[in-house]
């Protein structure tokens, strides 16, 4: 493996529509679609000693019932989970396909209650945005992704820890009505994030393009041994692994990958709403700045990369080639 770590050269996905990119062998001549990014920051700026007040209330209760050995509160605080039914099951949830779901089709403006605007406030927070933001971007570079490979008879796409693979699936319907027909392997450990993806994807008639399969990232080479994915994605699960054990993960991904090929990945970046995540929501992850995302990349042996923030600059999305 190459041990070198290049300068990390990042881009911003701008409104409305992402850069037309071309880097050496990455290059794309076919345009990318539209896509609106969310980017609504002054209303939480201005509520911050709000969502501080409540972090530091739950910090103090869940140590204080740590203390007299207790179990955490079954509520954090009234003005999330207490109220918001939402909000709830996204806390619930935390770090599972579910919770994403919900933060990703939260219907806005729909419950007309103190608990349908406590939900529309919190699913509304910048670090939603990002995530619906994160959605569409990685949507606009999996069809970018693909389109490298349109003039195959079939493309082949292996989705590593794909929960519900709502992107993945959208973007295999909308080609599919272009002519261009994509196979996907969905795998993923949770047996009902895979029944849901194949739901979804009866919902818009690509059910006959995908696979699934029951099975750990570790065992992406084993997989890979008869799919020969032409695009790896595995977009959230690096938010979970410690840098050396991703290093090692994402080398077996290029490993996997058909010369050529394309892998996308993606992390979260530090910013202001990270303790109120870990706190209130009970959604603790590992952050990274650009260097340390692109430096897994470099290190796993991947020489061509591309490190894109959408607009709020919280999620970072790579994409790599094998040459």
């Amino acid at each position: 493996m190459n041990g070198r770590v290049a300068s990390t050269m990042v881009e911003i996905a701008t409104i409305p529509e992402l850069p037309e990119v071309e880097t050496g062998i990455m290059a794309v001549t076919q345009p990318t679609k539209a896509a609106t990014f969310e980017l609504r920051r002054w209303l939480y700026i201005l509520t911050m000693p709000i969502s501080w007040l409540l972090t530091f209330w739950v910090m103090a209760k869940k140590t204080i019932c740590r203390r007299l050995g207790k179990p955490d509160p079954h509520i954090n605080t009234f003005w999330f989970d207490g109220l918001g039914l939402s909000n709830r099951a996204i806390k619930v949830g935390a770090a599972s396909w579910k919770a994403l779901d919900i933060i990703y089709n939260h219907p806005f403006g729909q419950k007309k209650s103190v608990g349908g605007f406590i939900d529309d406030f919190w699913i509304g927070m910048m670090n939603a945005q990002a995530v619906r933001n994160r959605l569409k971007l990685v949507k606009q570079e999996i069809r970018r992704a693909i389109l490298n490979f349109s003039n195959h008879q079939e493309v082949r796409l292996l989705s590593l820890a794909a929960g519900s693979a709502q992107g993945v699936i959208e973007v295999m319907a909308e080609l599919k009505s272009q002519g261009i027909r994509v196979r996907a392997l969905l795998l993923d450990i949770d047996q009902t994030a895979l029944d849901y993806a194949k739901q979804l994807a009866s919902q818009y008639g690509v059910a006959d393009q995908i696979e699934i399969v029951k099975a750990s990232v570790a065992q992406v080479i084993r997989v890979s041994q008869y799919f020969r994915p032409q695009v790896i994605e595995m977009l959230g699960l690096l938010d979970y692994i410690p840098q050396d054990k991703a290093i090692r993960l994402v080398g077996k991904i290029r490993e996997s990958l058909e010369t050529k090929g394309i892998f996308l990945t993606c992390n979260i970046c530090h910013n202001p709403e990270m303790h109120f995540l870990k706190w209130v929501i009970n959604w603790a992850m590992i952050y990274r700045t650009p260097a340390e995302l692109s430096e897994i990349v470099t290190k796993a042996g991947f020489e061509d990369h591309r490190l894109i923030y959408e607009p709020l600059k919280i999620h970072g999305l790579v994409i790599a080639q094998k040459r």
